[in-house]
């Protein structure tokens, strides 16, 4: 018997390039090595990013060439922009779009929008922060004296300023004598005052605690006075301290005063108890157990004494 003829083995499929791939192939190796030699030469030992050739760059005969850009953003058939190799210290450093200042982190405002009361506007202050170039008085307070945030430098917009008031209020007080109030002023009691105569001209009482946050970066200080509780105008519903819509309880900072929900009132760590009953004198919140009236201590607050605190003052427009 004769043996059956053999079968060729099976090749596996080689890639066969044509002439003109090949020379562009070694084009493109001669002309990464001489970036790649220029950018080390005139870069020294800085990082230097360029655009490096992908698979996707590299079009076969017969192929077409994908469509869009490559996916750091750039057609290779156009002129690179020029700001294309910029020195880089820091990959993680490089972000897409770049805010107004010039960093990669988000502002808390836009320079040129107003920061206080007086005309001020934010400034840019490094690539990532801005602060408030006031037209206002740096100290905060009505009375020129603050209690805490002693630190102008570290708390340029925030001020506890200590006094009375008279006229019931904590969330939409506006000024009634014309800030002739604070614990240092010619009256101390408050006497037709309202909680804002106590901040100074072009600040007004802290509505949030998220302003209470953005002006804090250096941490809440430890200079707050014994036996002392300044509030935000901040209260809640009638719910396990919480902040946020209502007006049960009033929140802020201080050596005195009730506990407050973390998740909802942070930085904000104090509370006025029902019926300010975790503040001390003179601070007064009524005396009554009468539905509704029990759950709206920030209706009700006043405080006819200077001693036990104040109000947190926000250099913020409005």
């Amino acid at each position: 018997m004769s043996n059956p003829p053999s079968m060729p083995l099976a090749d596996p499929r080689i890639p066969v390039y044509t002439t003109a791939v090949m020379r562009a192939r070694w084009v493109m190796v001669w002309v990464s090595v001489g970036i790649v030699g220029c950018a080390a030469t005139e870069a020294d030992d800085e990082d230097v990013f360029l655009p490096e050739v992908t698979p996707r760059d590299i079009v076969r005969d017969g192929d077409t060439a994908p469509d869009g850009p490559r996916p750091d953003g750039i057609y290779l058939d156009v002129p690179l922009p020029e700001d294309y190799g910029l020195e880089i210290s820091d990959a993680a450093d490089a972000c897409a779009v770049r805010n107004p200042c010039g960093g990669c982190a988000n502002l808390r405002a836009s320079p040129g929008t107003p920061c206080d009361g007086c005309g001020g506007t934010y400034v840019c202050a490094g690539p990532d922060e801005v602060v408030c170039a006031t037209m206002c008085s740096l100290n905060g307070c009505a009375d020129n004296t603050r209690e805490a945030f002693l630190n102008l430098e570290s708390y340029p917009e925030i001020a506890a300023c200590g006094g009375g008031f008279q006229v019931a209020g904590i969330l939409h007080a506006v000024p009634a004598c014309a800030r002739n109030a604070g614990n240092n002023s010619t009256n101390p009691n408050g006497i037709g005052c309202s909680l804002a105569d106590l901040c100074a001209e072009g600040w007004r009482p802290c509505a949030s605690p998220l302003e209470v946050q953005q002006r804090t970066s250096a941490g809440i200080p430890s200079d707050f006075p014994a036996g002392t509780f300044f509030t935000a105008a901040v209260s809640g519903p009638a719910d396990d301290d919480v902040c946020g819509i209502g007006s049960n309880d009033f929140y802020g900072l201080g050596t005195a005063g009730g506990g407050a929900d973390r998740g909802t009132c942070a930085p904000l760590t104090r509370s006025s108890g029902d019926e300010c009953d975790d503040l001390p004198a003179p601070w007064d919140c009524g005396e009554t157990t009468t539905w509704p009236d029990q759950f709206d201590e920030a209706d009700q607050a006043t405080k006819p004494g200077p001693q036990g605190g104040g109000v947190l003052c926000c250099l913020a427009p409005g």
